[in-house]
């Protein structure tokens, strides 16, 4: 069975991928208050055409409450303490907040990393987006190509949905097991949380 509708597939995977960044550059090289922060990051962030929620206040409390953010000193934050809300904010669509957390503390209970480096980190990951986002149409194009999937087949556009569905499942997959293989959780925090999954199972069989 074909389809009717003209399907171009570079133009929607390239509207999937266009999600927008604040680099570093652009965060002032002063502290700001919280209120100038959300400014900031609605005036940059609103171009994401995806309509995901942007940072709020209850966001950045959540995420300094969970450890997400070092303390701050008084009520204006960093550049750095800016960069770790903008990686929580980017992570958190593949990654758990404890996931994001066990990355951040691990990287920084490396010997000599510090603020500077993560803020460096920060801006090559925006050049590897980048480079992601102008190079995904081709990488879905070849991946159908190689299926000989044709896109106004309705059996092949379905067959692409759930390959690309696949893709993406495998690559959360690899980012939590190079997760666990560099930053591998305490084991009484790993028995914790093993105790916490087995109270809530618990807890919905009930």
């Amino acid at each position: 069975m074909e389809h009717e509708s003209v399907f171009d597939l570079d133009a929607l995977v390239s509207a999937a991928v266009a999600d927008a960044d604040l680099a570093s550059g652009e965060i002032p090289n002063i502290d700001l208050y919280l209120d100038q922060i959300l400014t900031l990051a609605a005036d940059r962030l609103a171009q994401n055409q995806r309509g995901d929620k942007l940072l709020t206040k209850t966001m950045i409390n959540n995420y300094s409450k969970d450890g997400l953010i070092k303390p701050v000193k008084g009520k204006k934050y960093s550049r750095e303490h800016i960069v770790q809300m903008l990686l929580v904010y980017a992570l958190k669509q593949t990654l758990s907040i404890g996931e994001i957390k066990q990355a951040l503390d691990g990287v920084y209970a490396t010997d000599g990393f510090d603020g500077s480096d993560l803020i460096a980190c920060y801006d090559r990951f925006l050049e590897m987006k980048a480079h992601e986002r102008a190079a995904a149409p081709g990488i879905v194009r070849e991946l159908f190509a190689a299926e000989g999937l044709d896109m106004a087949d309705e059996g092949d556009f379905f067959v692409g949905l759930l390959g690309v569905a696949a893709m993406s499942a495998y690559f959360r997959n690899v980012a939590q097991d190079m997760l666990a293989a560099r930053y591998p959780i305490p084991e009484r925090e790993k028995k914790d949380k093993e105790k916490e999954k087995d109270k809530e199972k618990t807890q919905k069989g009930d």
